[in-house]
């Protein structure tokens, strides 16, 4: 700003000017450089020039700035009311005629340089009238003029104004009422101004609308950063110099910027170029002027902004857009200076499109080739950031938290039609398909959107509304979140034929009864917002008849090749409702008036909405389609079926829903227009902080979006918990917000994502604790703060998911919402049992393995807490066992008084056991159990069966007489069956079983246990430990089972099996079959006669395994004739004959097809063997397969 600027110190030397001080921008010549500046007395001019300044160097004056009055410089230019003239001794004085001619004041205050080629001279404002503003001519050493040409524009230094420029950021947005009268049409260039208006919404700006009238005062432009000329080229030719004027001191004095499209301010208001240099104020404020153009041509346009000065997104030679057959205008940079940031392409040969310049105030100015340019390629929102922010860390108010809006507009127009709406005979009506549709896409992508319907005012051609019918649909239509707007009465094909009587019948009173009926249905006051135009697309005029009945208005489609894209806003300076055109083809354009297939108008959408999005800061789409299209609908299926499919509208919905989109009502996005149009904003940037004060209602939806941080994210927001990594979401009524970025965001507890349409209301927090009111329906992502040992409570929401510390609440359904997360300190346990003494004593019997069941509390198990119970190292921990999620403690093995296993060896166990819960915390109850004797039992059963049952004891148990159950339980136990088939358990300990008469089942259970037979076919089991089985007279069946066990079969035929371990095996008398098992086993023969000879008598060994088995033959005296225990000797060979007393050989037989080895054995001098043994299998043995 350059209306007060720090006193010039006038030595000859420029080092107290700056860049900002020139003023010779609009007009440069080479070599030469003119500075101006003023302070509270006097104007300053600093002059360099290629040669020393010498005598008759003129500096004329136009103190009123009127170049028809004063002096006329060479009799046609200037107007200068006075002069200051250097005169041969080099001295600087000021004249008022011709140069040098009437004194008015002599020896001003005046320097050089050393070299003579710079030069500084000051002149008193009081000297020349105190006038707001002065523009010079210069002429040096009579011979070089600056500028160039002095019919041309003169460089002007401001004053002081007393005008303090507004703090805040905005933006002016001028319609010009001359341009749009000259306009191919008005309707398009309300278009343009739209569109205008919807890029300035995405640099995330707020902006008034000015009229041309509006450019003449300056207490007025001092309130904008940047002012755009949607189309700026015919203008009043009595405004021109005053609206100039304006311009240029704005932009030098106040730095405003200025963004514009095709010719400035050229044309008069009959279209006639203004007289003089037509292009003079496009030299003047862009440093730009039109160099050629044409029609028509095929152009392609390309980012040329190398150093993305403005264009952040896009790479140097990216093409931006192709146009075939077209006009075009090519434009540059008059000192040279400017930026060319887009370039057009025109049979092979390029040129400028768009170009960045800057004044010498400090604006920074941009200028389109075309409307064209400026507006269909998402270039201006750009344009207009760059102007405002600059290069650095910038704020924008964006009107979503999401990547772009999306605003649904449903054309009902078969709502009027009441055989359509319920069919005849119970048929499904239209929307009885429609909104189950709705449903899952409400429930697939949180769709919502505006349905227009008509009323309908012919019964005789069922072409009415049946409100009792259609009344429930549209309150369900309601109830999902949509809007239900107007698409008037009768649907005529074309508003533009209606006169203002019928549109008003067709918007005014179907608004009245719609919401009479409506509130009816609902039983409450329901009101209308808006409207979307039926048929033909309408004009201006029509758009302005219509919207004197409705709070917003949506018309016909808008976009490249037919307006302009994006055309959201006001559509005149003068009116407060938003115009809403859709930017993307209606379903009916594609399908039924261009013939396309689905799957072509599904690629047609696809292609516009990648248009609409690319390189877009948040875009904003209407996307209009029509009742019938998702069901297909169609009022004769069989002789005109639909040409529409559902799946082209999910697909579509899926894509924006899939990049992010907020899906938002038209009545919503308008309102939100106005928000962001009507708020203030004013940021400031202080190395990594950010302050920014957002002053506005209605903005709980928006958010503050920071960009140019690069890769820093939003680190704090000093006193708010609402913000991801780029943007601080906003409350209803805005406010002030510090931001501080950094490389990782701080950890506390802070909301990272809302729902779509959610409007946030208020925000309380600490950093750890937050309450929040929300208006909506959806969930919420939170980010927690660690909460180390802390418990998390949640109320007003429920809990959906919680990853780390990362929490999704669900708000329910659409309504207000007080939502409250709070830290709680965690709570250890407590004690509830032993009275809660941190030590018990107890007093169990032995054999008994429950001890006790430890009970303890927490606090904060409601939160999900739980308390786990473990054992404490240490005493006798190991011997015990807790159930960690009922406490009960007890023995691993029941404890034996006979046998104490404690440390003490005292019979009293030592243990503490742990409540703990999830955080960590515990409480410790030790437990001193002591173990009291039990004495065993004797038990006698009676004449009949009994079932006879011992403790954990030594018990003696007989069951006398009949077939007896006998349980021995703890304890080394002796059992009696006595008479009858008794059945006898020994259980743990070391037993002894004994069968006594009859048939008898043993089952030794755990220890070392002794099994007896006794009289009768018996079956004995070890079963685990090292046991010893008897099996007496009679055939017995003997099992070892587990364990390093003795089998002695006793009398009669038996059957012995070892089982696992290391077992021996001993037949007894008669033939035996014998089974080791695994393990290194023994087959023992006590005697000659335990194994007879024959193949019946003989005892068979069925799993003889070399190397691990042994058959042992030691007790058997091999020599009968002498005296003493004499060992036998094995001959080699099968077959061998026997010599001698005490041989054994080896003989092979074939049984059953199975070759069996049998061992013989002589024990006399005879040649035929005493005993045999069989084993099954052929082996050749060696002595080392015999204990001899």
């Amino acid at each position: 700003m350059i209306g007060k600027h720090v006193p010039i110190r006038v030595d000859g030397v420029l080092d107290d000017w700056n860049e900002a001080d020139r003023i010779d921008g609009s007009g440069p010549v080479g070599g030469y450089r003119v500075y101006g500046t003023s302070d509270t007395g006097s104007y300053s001019i600093a002059l360099t020039a290629p040669t020393a300044i010498g005598p008759n160097t003129t500096i004329w004056l136009n103190t009123d700035r009127n170049a028809t009055t004063g002096y006329q410089v060479f009799g046609f230019a200037g107007g200068a009311e006075y002069n200051i003239n250097i005169a041969a001794d080099g001295t600087a004085s000021l004249y008022t005629g011709g140069a040098g001619q009437t004194l008015v004041a002599a020896n001003l205050v005046m320097a050089r340089s050393a070299d003579g080629k710079t030069m500084e001279v000051q002149i008193p404002k009081a000297l020349i009238g105190n006038p707001p503003a002065i523009s010079i001519l210069t002429d040096v050493n009579d011979a070089a003029f600056v500028p160039g040409s002095y019919s041309g524009p003169q460089y002007t230094i401001f004053g002081d104004t007393g005008i303090v420029p507004d703090a805040g950021k905005r933006v002016a947005i001028v319609y010009s009422e001359t341009t749009a009268k000259n306009y191919f049409s008005e309707t398009a260039y309300t278009q343009l101004f739209m569109a205008a208006q919807s890029q300035v919404m995405q640099a995330g700006v707020p902006f008034d609308i000015l009229t041309e009238k509006d450019l003449t005062s300056l207490q007025t432009l001092s309130k904008y950063d940047t002012i755009v000329f949607p189309s700026f080229r015919n203008v009043q030719a009595g405004s021109v110099d005053a609206i100039t004027a304006t311009l240029e001191q704005a932009t030098r004095q106040f730095g405003i910027g200025l963004v514009a499209a095709g010719e400035f301010m050229t044309n008069g208001a009959d279209n006639a170029a203004l007289a003089g240099d037509s292009y003079s104020r496009m030299k003047l404020l862009f440093d730009a002027t039109r160099i050629t153009g044409g029609f028509p041509a095929d152009v392609t346009l390309k980012s040329a902004d190398t150093n993305h000065l403005v264009l952040d997104n896009y790479a140097a030679g990216e093409t931006i857009r192709q146009y075939s057959g077209v006009a075009w205008t090519a434009i540059d940079s008059v000192s040279g200076t400017g930026t060319a940031i887009v370039t057009e392409t025109v049979n092979g040969q390029n040129y400028t499109a768009a170009l960045a310049t800057q004044t010498a105030g400090g604006g920074r100015n941009v200028i389109f080739s075309s409307e064209a340019v400026m507006a269909d390629s998402n270039l201006l929102w750009q344009a207009v950031d760059h102007s405002i922010n600059g290069a650095g860390v910038s704020v924008g108010l964006q009107m979503t938290r999401n990547t772009s809006i999306v605003a649904s507009r449903n054309d009902m127009d078969q709502s009027q039609y009441t055989d359509e709406v319920n069919p005849a005979n119970n048929a499904a009506g239209i929307y009885d398909k429609l909104l189950p549709i709705l449903e899952s896409w409400k429930k697939d992508f949180n769709f919502v959107g505006s349905y227009y319907v008509n009323v309908g005012n012919n019964a005789a051609a069922q072409e009415q509304t049946d409100w009792t019918v259609s009344g429930a649909y549209y309150k369900k239509l309601l109830e999902m979140g949509n809007e239900l707007g107007s698409h008037s009465y009768t649907h005529p094909e074309n508003t533009n034929t209606l006169t203002p009587e019928q549109v008003a019948f067709e918007f005014g009173e179907a608004r009245k009864v719609l919401e009479r009926e409506m509130s009816k249905v609902l039983g409450y006051a329901f009101t209308v917002g808006g409207a979307a135009v039926p048929g033909a697309p309408e004009g201006l005029a029509t758009s302005q008849e219509i919207m004197k009945y409705v709070d917003y208005l949506s018309g016909g489609y808008s976009g490249v090749g037919a307006g302009y894209p994006n055309a959201f806003g006001y559509i005149q300076p003068g009116t407060d409702k938003v115009y809403l055109a859709p930017n993307t083809s209606f379903d009916f354009s594609l399908i039924e008036f261009q013939g396309k297939t689905p799957a072509q108008a599904e690629a047609a959408w696809a292609a516009e909405w990648g248009a609409l999005t690319a390189k877009a800061e948040v875009p904003v789409v209407v996307w209009p389609w029509h009742d019938y299209g998702p069901t297909a609908w169609s009022a004769d299926p069989v002789a005109a079926p639909s040409k529409y499919t559902q799946s082209m509208f999910t697909d579509w919905i899926q894509r924006a829903y899939n990049s992010g989109a907020e899906f938002v009502t038209l009545l919503d996005l308008s309102q939100r227009v106005s928000a962001l149009s009507h708020a203030t904003l004013t940021t400031n940037v202080v190395g990594d902080v950010v302050t920014a004060t957002v002053g506005a209602s209605n903005v709980g939806t928006f958010a503050l979006d920071v960009d140019g941080q690069g890769s820093k994210v939003i680190k704090s927001v000093a006193g708010w918990y609402a913000y991801d990594n780029d943007s601080v979401f906003m409350p209803a009524n805005g406010g002030t917000f510090t931001i501080t970025l950094g490389a990782v965001a701080d950890d506390v507890t802070h909301i990272t994502a809302l729902p779509m349409r959610v409007s946030l209301i208020s925000v309380k927090g600490d950093g750890r604790n937050l309450a929040f009111t929300a208006m909506g329906e959806g969930n919420v992502t939170i980010d927690l703060a660690a909460a180390g040992n802390d418990w998390v409570t949640i109320q007003g929401g429920t809990v959906v998911s919680r990853v780390g510390d990362i929490m999704t609440l669900a708000l329910g359904a659409i309504a207000s919402h007080d939502v409250a997360v709070n830290y709680i300190a965690n709570v250890g346990p407590v004690l509830t049992s032993g009275s809660g003494k941190a030590s018990v004593a107890l007093t169990i019997a032995e054999n008994t393995a429950a001890v006790a069941t430890i009970t303890a509390t927490d606090a904060n198990v409601p939160l999900g807490d739980a308390v786990k119970y473990t054992l404490a190292a240490g005493g006798d921990a190991a011997l015990f066992a807790v159930d960690e999620k009922t406490g009960v403690l007890k023995f691993i093995a029941a404890p034996d008084f006979e046998t104490p296993l404690d440390i003490g060896k005292d019979n009293v166990y030592n243990v503490t056991v742990l409540a703990s819960d999830l955080r960590g915390a515990s409480v410790a109850q030790a437990y001193a159990v002591t173990i009291r004797d039990v004495a065993g039992i004797s038990l006698k059963g009676g004449l009949f069966a009994d079932k006879l049952t011992g403790t954990g004891e030594n018990d003696t148990i007989d069951g006398g007489w009949g077939n007896d159950f006998l349980y021995g339980g703890g304890g080394n136990d002796v059992l009696l069956g006595g008479l009858g088939d008794d059945s006898l358990f020994g259980e743990d300990g070391h037993d002894a079983l004994t069968g006594d008469l009859g048939r008898d089942t043993l089952d030794g259970g755990a220890g070392n246990d002794t099994l007896n037979g006794g009289s009768g076919e018996d079956f004995l089991y070890g079963r685990a430990g090292n046991d010893t089985l008897i099996g007496d007279t009679y055939d017995d069946y003997l099992d070892g089972g587990d364990g390093d066990d003795v089998l002695d079969g006793g009398n009669s035929e038996d059957t012995l099996i070892g089982g696992a371990g290391n077992d021996i095996l001993d037949g007894g008398d008669n033939e035996d079959m014998l089974t080791g098992g695994s393990g290194r086993d023994i087959f023992r023969f006590s005697k000659a006669g335990d194994t007879g000879v024959s193949r019946s008598t003989r005892d068979v060994i069925t799993d003889f395994v070399r190397g691990e088995d042994r058959i042992d033959l030691s007790l058997i005296d091999a020599n009968t004739r002498v005296s003493g225990d004499q060992a036998f000797t094995l001959l080699t060979g099968a077959n061998a004959k026997f010599t001698a007393p005490g041989q054994l050989r080896v003989v092979y037989q074939v049984i059953d097809g199975v070759t069996h080895t049998i061992v013989e054995g002589s024990t006399d001098t005879g040649s035929l063997a005493e005993f045999t043994i069989d084993l099954v299998g052929h082996f050749t043995l060696t002595p080392s397969d015999f204990m001899l």
